[in-house]
């Protein structure tokens, strides 16, 4: 009768450690989606403002020459 409660225990321990480990793993993957969407968004803002910066220098040399 102990064997069978000690069994049935390790049974629920096990049970409970896999789903822990489970929802640690869902955490984990969860955390590196969201760091890689927050690298990907700082990279678009990166490319943004570059292009802004090379699209305002290209456009004040139009008007410099327009102005001649």
């Amino acid at each position: 009768m102990l064997k069978q409660n000690a069994d049935r225990f390790s049974e629920i321990q096990l049970e409970i450690m896999n789903t822990l480990m489970g929802y640690e793993d869902t955490k984990k993957l969860h955390n590196k989606k969201q760091a890689t969407q927050r690298l990907f968004k700082a990279r678009r803002a990166i490319e943004e403002h570059r292009e802004i910066r090379k699209l305002a220098t290209v456009l004040d040399r139009k008007a410099w020459f327009d102005s001649l």
